[in-house]
């Protein structure tokens, strides 16, 4: 019975852990599977590489632990805009500039963080904090109206 549960603990602890993010670099993919999955989606626009603009690395947001735990709570898509489906999906996302990043609700319904600002190491943390739930933003009530 000892052994039994040894080996339980064993094979739990070898299978356990995080979830290891998967990257798509096509959004339809990120989109079922962040569907599927009931996860938020993390879209990254790139520029392509001939375009003189620096790119979002993903390698760079993977280098910490707590990032690497923070993004398997998501389906990332990085997407190079200078492909022809990369441009569509450019278009999709309404973008005035690249790189972009939004983050869209778990159900896919609502972009619930946006920009094109450059983001720093700790901006990283703070954006994939604040949404790895994946919620809908809380949608205020009408103004109530007087009737006279």
């Amino acid at each position: 019975m000892q052994t039994q549960m040894s080996a339980l603990i064993l094979l739990a602890a070898l299978s356990g852990g995080t979830r290891e993010a998967t990257t798509y670099d096509n959004y339809e993919e990120a989109y079922r599977a962040g569907r599927s999955l009931h996860l938020p989606v993390l879209v990254i626009l790139n520029p392509g590489a001939d375009s003189g603009v620096p790119a979002v690395d993903v390698q760079m947001l993977r280098r910490t632990s707590h990032r690497r735990e923070l993004l398997a709570n998501y389906a990332v898509a990085v997407i190079d805009t200078s492909t022809p489906e990369g441009q569509a999906e450019h278009k999709l996302f309404n973008s005035p500039q690249v790189p972009r990043v939004s983050v869209l609700d778990k159900q896919q319904k609502w972009q619930v963080y946006r920009t094109s600002l450059a983001l720093v190491a700790e901006d990283w943390n703070l954006v994939l904090e604040k949404f790895q739930k994946g919620d809908p933003p809380v949608l205020r009530p009408a103004p109530a109206q007087c009737l006279t």
